[in-house]
């Protein structure tokens, strides 16, 4: 029997009004994380992966016009009910978040040391000088080199590399159950990458934390992850463990994003094949699946009913009617005339 999940997300909703219209960020989404766990969210730009992390966190600014249904049950507690106060006790001291940028996370005129040292004061309630005792801690933790020397600089002396290993010390300065990293190396050249990718999995099984990995690079999926749920167009469309979808899963969809990948062990003069056409936008009005569009397989079924998360196995599901009727595979139906522009709006 499966144990409790440490995090539930239960059908996730996040829109955005907007004067265009009804920005649909992300539209049904579910996942569960088991403790120690480490579950990988991919997907290309724009297909809702950083506002799922954001909505956890309920990390929206008082300013930012949204609506969340749904639920979010962290140890069996409602985050999107709880009060602002609650949220404060377990934003950085349950759930840790590393961000894409660590420039703009890091406040440019305050000592890197403080930074740190102000969560730990605040949430673990440290004197300043057992909190300062505690950053050295952290800086040697992530491999600051000379952390006492280094506690005090502004973040601009550091690196690209070694500020985002700052940003990781303050995402688990206070020892959270989980930690979301979003694209947390984007920016970064592969060398510093896989320095980073290692210290992330180093701390998740030293602190036993559960980890969320937010990226659009496979890579990263495979070097960090256990189980992987791939989105598309603000939808779960795949999940699986990490082994199957690097074998190229069973959607359309996560074949595609497979076949984009170069391996060494194929002919190195064989051609990427792109997806074909170009990705629905957050105020497009579609009726039935929303790879449809794209997909060399779809029908008509494809084109009028969308699908949920079918079942293919323990621990995998595919939101895909191949699931339901896989002869149609390979009938190389191609979608190329169908456009979302072509159906009724779907209010």
């Amino acid at each position: 029997m499966n144990a409790a999940p440490l995090l539930e997300v239960r059908d996730l909703k996040v829109w955005f009004p907007t004067a265009r219209g009804i920005v649909k960020a992300v539209d049904g989404v579910s996942f569960r994380l088991q403790p120690k766990e480490a579950l990988g969210i991919v997907g290309e730009s724009g297909c809702g992966k950083t506002v799922t992390a954001l909505s956890i966190l309920r990390l929206f600014g008082p300013a930012t016009r949204v609506r969340i249904q749904g639920e979010v049950l962290f140890e069996d507690r409602n985050l999107l009910k709880v009060s602002r106060k609650e949220m404060l006790q377990i934003r950085g001291v349950q759930i840790g978040m590393v961000f894409q940028d660590p420039l703009t996370a890091l406040d440019p005129i305050m000592p890197v040391g403080e930074q740190i040292a102000e969560s730990i004061r605040f949430h673990l309630h440290f004197d300043p000088k057992r909190a300062r005792a505690r950053t050295l801690e952290l800086l040697d933790l992530v491999g600051i080199p000379d952390p006492r020397q280094r506690i005090d600089d502004l973040p601009h002396s550091f690196s690209g590399g070694m500020r985002q290993r700052l940003v990781i010390a303050m995402a688990i300065a206070c020892g959270p159950k989980v930690l979301i990293a979003d694209e947390a190396t984007t920016a970064l050249d592969v060398t510093v990458q896989a320095q980073i990718l290692r210290l992330i999995n180093d701390l998740r099984r030293e602190l036993s934390m559960a980890l969320i990995v937010i990226t659009h690079d496979l890579g990263v999926i495979a070097a960090t992850c256990e189980n992987v749920q791939v989105m598309y167009a603000g939808k779960a469309a795949e999940y699986a463990d990490v082994a199957h979808i690097l074998e190229g899963g069973s959607h359309p969809y996560t074949q595609g994003l497979m076949r984009l990948v170069p391996r060494l062990d194929q002919d190195r003069h064989r051609r990427l094949r792109p997806i074909d056409g170009t990705p629905l936008t957050v105020l497009d009005a579609w009726q039935g699946c929303r790879f449809a569009p794209r997909c060399e397989h779809a029908w008509e079924r494809c084109r009028v009913d969308e699908p949920g998360l079918l079942p293919l196995g323990p621990h995998h599901a595919s939101a895909c009617w191949l699931v339901e009727e896989p002869s149609r595979r390979g009938a190389d139906r191609r979608a190329a005339n169908y456009q979302p522009g072509a159906v009724d709006h779907v209010s």
